[in-house]
């Protein structure tokens, strides 16, 4: 028979609860576990900050998923779930770790002065809470679906992105002769993964006759539409990302008064430091 452990009851309890932003929506069956309205979330352990400190584990995505489902265990597999929500539940165990606020460090423009401001992280919490989806785009007598992509998926994207990027500043390392066929090829695989991220984002059509689901199907419509269709597709994608990113701040500058909005982001190895 095993023994119960009499440190039970000193084990980490939540700290806060959090509505999923998703509001529950595009999980796989059985992934989320308990009311998306009422997620509790735990700070972190000391292996979870020493997962933030190991290079490769951020790279890759596996740091972040790792502590997404230490400290938020209502998640399983963090890799799936949908990227709506891992923005605010990072910030969400930033807050069960070290607390409400963070400092951050800005340089005035107008003045050169460095300043350091506590930005209270709660609201931007709330903030994605209170936010919705916008998953259709009506085209004349069809209807396009959309769909959050999940953080594998996101997770993938940037690290390709990356080692593209990384490829064209190392051009200037190729034989002068071959540097013109390095760069097409570079820029022809950019162009593909984002036509994949554009397809991946697409879940189905809706039209008079049914709906299609097929991305094939799909892929062959969109090659053979007005490039209208295309980018009115592309526009809501771009609403999308630009309304479920991390709002920016406004700081007044300490030395001149000067006015400011500044980014936050979620580099891990800063942000959960």
């Amino acid at each position: 028979m095993s023994q119960t452990n009499l440190l039970q009851k000193y084990f980490r309890q939540p700290k806060i609860y959090m509505t999923l932003p998703s509001k529950g929506l595009y999980y796989l069956p059985g992934q989320l576990k308990g009311d998306y309205t009422n997620v509790p979330i735990f700070g972190m352990t000391g292996m979870d900050e020493i997962l933030f400190k190991t290079p490769d584990a951020l790279f890759n995505g596996e740091a972040s998923s790792k502590v997404i489902e230490s400290c938020c265990p209502t998640v399983s597999n963090a890799r799936k779930m949908p990227n709506l929500d891992v923005d605010a539940i990072l910030i969400a165990i930033r807050i069960a770790t070290y607390g409400e606020t963070m400092s951050i460090g800005h340089t005035c423009g107008n003045c050169d002065a460095e300043n350091e401001f506590d930005i209270d992280l709660k609201p931007i919490v709330e903030y994605f809470s209170d936010l919705t989806f916008e998953n259709t785009v009506p085209i004349g007598e069809i209807t396009v679906r959309l769909r959050p992509l999940d953080y594998d998926e996101m997770t993938q994207f940037s690290v390709e992105n990356f080692k593209l990027q990384r490829m064209l500043y190392q051009t200037s390392d190729i034989p002068q002769a071959q540097q013109q066929e390095h760069l097409d090829k570079i820029y022809q695989s950019l162009a593909e993964i984002q036509v994949n991220l554009f397809m991946l984002s697409i879940e189905s059509v809706l039209t008079p006759e049914g709906l299609v689901e097929d991305k094939d199907m799909i892929r062959e419509w969109l090659q053979n539409s007005e490039k209208s269709v295309y980018a009115e597709i592309k526009t809501q994608l771009e609403k999308n990302k630009e309304t479920w990113s991390i709002p920016k701040q406004n700081v007044k500058c300490g030395n001149c008064g000067t006015e400011d909005r500044v980014e936050i982001t979620l580099d891990q190895s800063s942000f959960f430091g």
